[in-house]
């Protein structure tokens, strides 16, 4: 009886926790003292110049929906392997939009990573970026999940995401003695996290030009 009472005090401890987290976190992104920017200075998140493979030479390429390799992925060749099967399928159908200029897959815990209100950062599946007619070009880090993974953690992230998305601004100040090195040319970053089994349905809007 004793161990059950200590963690459901345990539970009410984190929740507790988390709540007050996340409403700090919340408060320091309306005042500016978080921020989701692109700076013109440079100091943004570099893409990786390659990718680590434990394919050997020759191994089987995931293909696209023509049959041919992918196109518009940031390194080639891309092993099948490399990728699960429901990566693979998020990987088809992106590269396969004409919308689509790039598209880079994220390596959790050393690429690419959100800080919100939990230890654990975020590390987005997908970044890829989209040609918008009459608009400037817009950048997608998307997050997916398995419905089985429908939980707690989930919710966190949409929500996590979802902040980071109605807050993205440009950051155009420059410090002393420093250049511009990347022009402010009205590109947007959204985040998005959707189910495998929506991505049919979903997805097509982020790639809308």
């Amino acid at each position: 009886m004793s161990s059950l009472i200590v963690e459901e005090l345990r539970k009410g401890l984190e929740s507790e926790r988390t709540g007050r987290a996340e409403a700090v976190f919340k408060d320091n992104v309306a005042a500016g003292r978080i921020q989701f920017r692109l700076r013109v200075d440079g100091n943004n998140w570099p893409l990786p110049f390659y990718m680590e493979t434990t394919e050997p030479e020759g191994a089987r390429q995931l293909v696209g929906k023509t049959g041919g390799p992918l196109e518009h992925s940031l390194f080639a060749p891309l092993y099948e392997k490399d990728l699960n099967g429901e990566e693979q399928n998020v990987a088809v159908h992106l590269d396969s939009d004409k919308a689509l200029i790039w598209w880079h897959r994220n390596v959790a815990r050393s690429q690419y990573g959100l800080q919100g209100w939990k230890r654990a950062k975020i590390y987005p599946d997908f970044v890829f970026a989209v040609r918008c007619d009459n608009k400037p070009n817009r950048i997608t880090l998307l997050e997916t999940k398995g419905d089985q993974l429908d939980n707690l953690d989930t919710a966190y992230k949409r929500e996590m995401l979802k902040v980071m998305s109605d807050n993205f601004a440009w950051d155009d100040t420059m410090p002393a003695g420093t250049i511009e090195l990347v022009g402010n040319d009205g590109r947007t970053v959204e985040c998005a996290l959707i189910l495998m089994s929506d991505i049919g349905t979903q997805l097509p809007p982020y790639l809308a030009s």
